[in-house]
């Protein structure tokens, strides 16, 4: 099957998670190596990014990692699906976490075309 990452920021003042997604039709390993790149890119930025990173490269569990608003993560979809809709999937389990960690209100943004 094959392999996405994805980019989450929350946005507390419209309670909704905000994806940013790749292309698709990646394997566990590229999609990895997306969201490397992008935390590796970040780490100048501050010790906190540059942390993520390392951590990220050690592995992180359930293949994402958190910084303050943002989550990075990877998923995988059916073959022949939208990769759209295997983030739509992730993103239901991640608000629904969010909601029992008590943001009753939190929705998703409309995803990218």
């Amino acid at each position: 099957m094959p392999w996405n990452y994805m980019q989450i920021e929350l946005i507390p003042a419209d309670m909704r998670a905000d994806p940013t997604i790749g292309p698709g039709e990646l394997t566990r390993e590229q999609a990895l190596a997306e969201i490397q790149s992008i935390l590796d890119r970040s780490a100048p930025l501050s010790r906190e990014f540059a942390a993520t990173a390392e951590t990220w490269r050690r592995g992180a569990k359930d293949d994402t990692v958190y910084l303050g608003p943002f989550s990075w993560t990877v998923y995988e979809y059916e073959h022949g699906d939208d990769p759209r809709r295997g983030a739509l999937v992730w993103l239901e389990d991640y608000a629904n976490i969010m909601r029992a960690a008590g943001l009753t209100n939190i929705g998703i943004a409309k995803l990218p075309d």
